[in-house]
């Protein structure tokens, strides 16, 4: 058997037996691995404990994306509000939601001044409780001031005029609408006892532009008073030869304009007013300067859109003196629709109050 020699340096009796050499990773990097995978799943629940325990100062933000909401204001848009989306609009991004529909009643009544104080508060308490009347427009109001003002759950807007306040007035759901503001116009002048035989004070125009409390979008009501003997009995839909008539065709030519800059404001503009000029007379004669030559191409009737057939607004006369009228460009582009109108019966004036159910859209 032969036995292999080792060499004859000393040092080489000395040294140890020498091991097969490691090819893999370094041992330290070895060992730091294999303790990453044993340390670090309880280090992560330790923090995931740590994060979910409510923290006296720190809060936590997900990174998610919020998906952007409508914010609506319960008590209606108001003008000092800055940071609140007022309903139908929306916040940035968030895709716009367009407003239902509303119904809203719109009343004329010419009170009569004169009844009594007591038979006018009657009167109005028995108007604006009745269910889908929401706004009226009232005339010859001068003396009932008062009785208007105290309508539970109701404003009225009456106008100074003179010593007391001027004969037409404006009223209106609270619940459903808020004041914007209210003028008065003088667009006519009056005409008095030496002038001519049928004499009436100064014509005047009420306006309110109101903000309906759920969208706060606008509605102008106008209301106003033709004079009286303005119309030929003799010849129904022309007009009769007095200073009257003339003073009323001056008042239609402004009540005109009156509508056709709150056309520019308002997404919808209703009128009322005792017009002392009958609506069928008007429809089939169409005289010039009258009623529907005058405001035609600016507002519509009810008459115009649901016909004149019925009962009369005037009893003593026969005639529907009465008008409720609607933005003509509204009606055509469907953000008005006139749905129904009734005169109604059982009040102490020689008028009947004409109500009309618009849908506002």
């Amino acid at each position: 058997m032969v036995r292999r020699v080792r060499s004859g340096r000393p040092e080489d009796a000395a040294r140890p037996r020498s091991r097969s050499r490691w090819a893999g990773p370094p041992p330290l990097l070895l060992l730091a691995t294999v303790l990453g995978f044993v340390v670090a799943p309880l280090v992560d629940q330790t923090a995931s404990t740590a994060l979910a325990q409510p923290g006296p100062a720190t809060s936590f933000v997900s990174p998610r994306s919020v998906e952007p909401r409508i914010v609506r204001d319960p008590a209606g848009p108001h003008d000092e509000d800055t940071g609140t989306a007022r309903a139908g609009e929306s916040v940035r991004g968030a895709k716009p939601v367009e407003p239902a529909p509303i119904k809203v009643g719109v009343a004329s009544y010419n009170m009569f001044r004169k009844i009594s104080t007591a038979e006018a508060a009657e009167d109005a308490r028995r108007l604006t409780s009745r269910p889908g009347v929401d706004v009226v427009g009232w005339q010859e109001a001068e003396r009932f001031g008062g009785a208007l003002k105290g309508i539970a759950g109701w404003r009225t807007q009456t106008f100074a005029y003179g010593q007391g306040i001027s004969e037409v007035a404006i009223s209106w759901r609270t619940d459903l609408f808020r004041l914007v503001k209210a003028r008065q116009y003088q667009v006519a002048k009056g005409v008095s006892y030496r002038e001519g035989s049928y004499p009436f004070g100064n014509r005047l125009v009420a306006v309110v532009t109101l903000a309906e409390r759920s969208t706060g979008r606008i509605l102008t009501v106008v209301n106003t008073h033709l004079p009286q003997k303005i119309e030929d009995f003799d010849d129904p839909g022309h007009w009769l030869p007095t200073l009257n008539a003339g003073r009323a065709r001056e008042q239609l030519a402004k009540v005109a304009g009156i509508w056709r800059t709150a056309d520019r404001t308002s997404r919808w503009v209703a009128g009322t007013g005792d017009f002392n000029f009958d609506a069928r007379s008007d429809e089939r004669a169409q005289v010039s300067g009258g009623p529907l030559a005058r405001l035609g191409g600016r507002a519509v009737s009810s008459y115009e859109e649901l016909g004149t057939d019925i009962g009369p607004t005037h009893p003593p006369t026969g005639r529907n003196i009465d008008y409720v009228w609607s933005d003509k460009a509204a009606v055509d582009d469907g953000r008005m629709q006139v749905q129904a109108q009734r005169v109604l019966s059982g009040y102490h004036s020689d008028h009947r109050p004409m109500v009309v159910q618009l849908k506002l859209d």
